[in-house]
């Protein structure tokens, strides 16, 4: 291969700037926004590892809002109990707008929010007059108003959360269903980072970026016969990969080594597999999005698998 470089300096690349606001997370925490694919047989143990995780999430004041879209999330009153899920946040995956009405919820989180900053801008401007040589009567007492209580004591508005809204959607027994057939859920998953986009402004740097959200997918099967197989935008998406138990099918596994571990050799990828999942309810995770590139394997969640490079 000849290489021949132009004589044009300016053609060189140029990353733009990034807008994103990032979700800080400790450091064995996966990277968010993400897409945690979760592949398991029944009862292999799929919603365990899913909400330990999201456990930690809520432990580190990461998760501010569950969505669950599941036919059968009603039952499970363990699940809506620890993570305070609202009736009104558990959704069919039948209903023919439960993609609106989870982009809607995702819209009305960004709006408050950004009403909350809009009130703790005004507030902060008030309080540069109220503690300023500014005679009082010079000062527009429907500001008093809004800014005090009735003994002129400051009222400082605060945000919901206390920062941007990290929201969540689980999504689970839904493979059979209308949703994982719905193209605009595909488009979701493809775009799930810059949901609830907010109104930019170059001079405020909370007023970039998205709100976003995680998605955490449950199913059987990566793919199947006769339908029912996980839609090509979620797995071509998925910043995360885990297998719970064993899977009988060779070649399931086989195409998972292709489109998720290329970056190691397939012995290596075989023995760090059947080793995470030797015992009952264990997990293969693949992260596809690693802090640090040398710790994209584990064993469940507590447990790295250091392995060599694949050689050419």
């Amino acid at each position: 291969m000849r290489i021949e470089k132009t004589k044009q300096k300016d053609a060189q690349l140029k990353l733009p700037k990034n807008t994103r606001v990032p979700i800080k997370t400790s450091d064995d925490m996966f990277t968010h926004h993400c897409i945690f694919l979760c592949l398991g047989k029944r009862g292999s143990g799929k919603g365990v590892l899913t909400t330990n995780y999201l456990r930690l999430l809520k432990k580190e004041g990461k998760l501010d809002r569950l969505i669950i879209v599941s036919p059968t999330a009603g039952s499970n009153a363990g699940l809506l109990e620890q993570f305070q899920v609202d009736s009104d946040d558990i959704l069919d995956p039948e209903d023919p707008l439960v993609v609106e009405i989870l982009m809607e919820k995702i819209d009305n989180e960004r709006d408050q929010y950004v009403e909350e900053l809009k009130k703790l801008k005004d507030f902060n401007e008030f309080e540069k007059l109220y503690l300023s040589n500014m005679p009082i009567q010079d000062i527009d007492p429907l500001l008093f108003m809004e800014h005090c209580d009735t003994g002129g004591n400051l009222l400082k508005p605060t945000l919901k959360y206390g920062h941007r809204p990290n929201i969540h959607v689980l999504v689970d027994d839904c493979q059979s269903t209308a949703l994982f057939r719905n193209k605009r859920f595909h488009n979701l998953c493809i775009r799930h980072r810059h949901l609830g986009e907010m109104p930019y402004d170059k001079k405020d740097p909370e007023m970039c970026g998205a709100i976003g959200c995680s998605l955490y997918i449950l199913i059987q099967n990566l793919k199947a016969q006769g339908g029912g197989s996980c839609p090509r935008p979620i797995r071509n998406n998925a910043t995360q990969f885990a297998i719970v138990g064993k899977i009988k099918d060779v070649k399931e596994l086989d195409d998972i080594y292709t489109s998720m571990a290329g970056e190691v050799g397939k012995e290596q990828f075989y023995k760090a597999y059947e080793y995470s999942t030797k015992e009952k309810y264990n997990s293969f995770i693949i992260d596809l999005n690693p802090k640090d590139p040398k710790k994209k394997f584990r064993k469940n969640l507590d447990e790295y698998l250091i392995m060599e490079e694949k050689e050419d």
